[in-house]
């Protein structure tokens, strides 16, 4: 009796087909051609393998299903009792699986991780408020710098009064002249001084600066930066230099001066910045620098020192 591989390559003979045809038609290796004519199951993959490409070389020879069906369940049933005899021959055993994760939080890993992260956030706030602090300073010590430049074309009072002008340099009220120690009369034909002079006392010059609203506020003695904060309402502070003061009020309307013990009058309108220059013998409005040309005049401050 024919097997099915015998039957299978007198068909192809038949039809002059090659196991190289086949192989070429099909895609499978000619080797399990060859495997299949011979019923050598062993040298394919897999029983699955095998009927699959007995049905495939089947079809293409053009055999009914009855040809090749018998033998292929066969193989089917072959196949199942040796899996169902290999599992029943495995030995009983205890498998060792490791127990699950019981969910319950590691509140000391939790707290680790809390603190790290509480720590870094603490460091980039002190590096962003160190460079902050530092770039204010900048800030403030080049502008002071443009405040102040090495030379001044415009006379300074002191200048005026080495030059013996009867007329004051700056604009400012007049203060009071400071008692004098009493000597001796002078003669009736000896010329006075003119009411219009500042006065020729000489002494430290003390400012108070008291907030009304919240305003930026700079206290300048030359280069040096006195002091360079926000003032909150309320909130008072007094200065005293030996020769010159320079005062920056970001909210003019909000700010209140005293000079050597002498309330000033308001310095400009709320939201308006004014910058002002203190001697012991007076004070006056810093003027904005001209403008450039083709730029827009500077907005002129609102004072009345009379």
């Amino acid at each position: 009796m024919q097997t099915l591989g015998q039957r299978l390559r007198e068909e192809r003979e038949k039809r002059g087909l090659s196991i190289e045809q086949l192989a070429a038609q099909t895609r499978i290796h000619a080797d399990y051609f060859h495997a299949i004519e011979k019923d050598d199951t062993s040298s394919l993959p897999g029983g699955f393998f095998y009927r699959s490409f007995v049905r495939q070389y089947a079809r293409l020879l053009g055999l009914p299903e009855s040809v090749y069906q018998p033998e292929l369940s066969r193989s089917l049933d072959a196949e199942t009792s040796e899996l169902a005899a290999r599992d029943t021959a495995l030995p009983d055993r205890d498998i060792n699986v490791p127990r699950m994760p019981t969910g319950k939080p590691d509140r000391t890993a939790d707290t680790r991780r809390a603190l790290l992260g509480l720590g870094i956030l603490a460091f980039v706030l002190v590096v962003c408020t160190t460079a902050f602090a530092l770039y204010q300073r900048w800030s403030l010590a080049k502008e002071a710098a443009e405040l102040n430049p090495p030379q001044q074309t415009a006379q300074t009072p002191r200048q005026e009064r080495a030059a013996a002008t009867p007329a004051p340099a700056y604009t400012g009220a007049q203060p009071q002249a400071a008692p004098q120690e009493p000597r001796e009369a002078q003669p009736s034909d000896a010329p006075k001084p003119s009411p219009q002079a500042p006065a020729q006392a000489e002494g430290p010059v003390r400012v108070i600066v008291r907030a009304t609203e919240l305003s930026w506020v700079g206290v300048w003695q030359g280069q040096k930066i006195l002091f360079s904060s926000v003032m909150q309402a309320g909130e008072t502070r007094g200065f005293g230099v030996e020769d010159k003061m320079r005062i920056r009020i970001g909210n003019a309307g909000g700010v209140e001066l005293e000079w050597n013990g002498k309330q000033l009058p308001p310095t400009g309108p709320r939201g308006q910045v004014r910058t002002l220059d203190f001697w012991s013998d007076g004070y006056a409005l810093v003027q904005p620098p001209a403008p450039k040309p083709g730029e827009a005049p500077p907005a002129q401050p609102d004072l009345d020192f009379d």
